[in-house]
């Protein structure tokens, strides 16, 4: 209870942290989604995949949800780690990386040049960025390692609302080094 509550106001007390941060333990498969509770809400989720690795986030949103991500990779990180960036959901059309729901399609964003980030005490290289208007449903966003390695953070933009978790905050210095 102590150390939750000291978490809670730790967490509630960093302005400078614009986005809520969340470790994310692992989301392998599209059945394994890391699920976005609050898609609202401004979110860092921060993970690590190695070469061929995916991660799959979870949303519902309500109708005509304006949705904006972007994709970080950690400034220690090897300049040939450029993960790309998918959403996946009912009747986007487009190419598909992996057998999905009938009626389901992709948009891709990858990102040509990674320009470098510092801010909100991330040192960082930013790639693709989606924006996108939904109809309300269940969607996926997922992060393609592809040959790379390393350190990612998925932003997804929206209110700014304290809060996060310890892991989330603890890995923004293994972020930043990727290590």
């Amino acid at each position: 209870m102590v150390k939750r509550l000291f978490g809670t106001l730790v967490l509630s007390s960093l302005p400078a942290l614009a986005h809520q941060p969340f470790w994310n333990p692992g989301s392998p498969s599209p059945e394994a989604a890391y699920p976005v509770a609050r898609p609202e809400v401004a979110q860092a989720l921060l993970d690590r995949l190695g070469p061929g690795e995916w991660a799959f986030f979870h949303l519902e949103v309500p109708e005509d949800f304006p949705l904006r991500a972007s994709l970080f990779v950690g400034g220690g990180c090897p300049e040939g780690f450029r993960p790309v960036l998918w959403l996946l959901g009912q009747g986007l059309g487009g190419e598909a990386p992996l057998p999905l729901p009938p009626g389901w399609g992709g948009l891709r964003r990858e990102a040509v040049a990674w320009t470098p980030y510092r801010g909100h005490g991330l040192r960082a290289r930013r790639g693709p960025r989606l924006e996108v208007e939904l109809r309300g449903g269940t969607y996926l966003l997922a992060v393609e390692a592809g040959m790379g390695e390393g350190y990612y953070l998925l932003s997804l933009d929206g209110r700014e609302v304290p809060g996060g978790s310890l892991e989330g905050l603890a890995a923004i210095p293994r972020f930043n080094r990727c290590r």
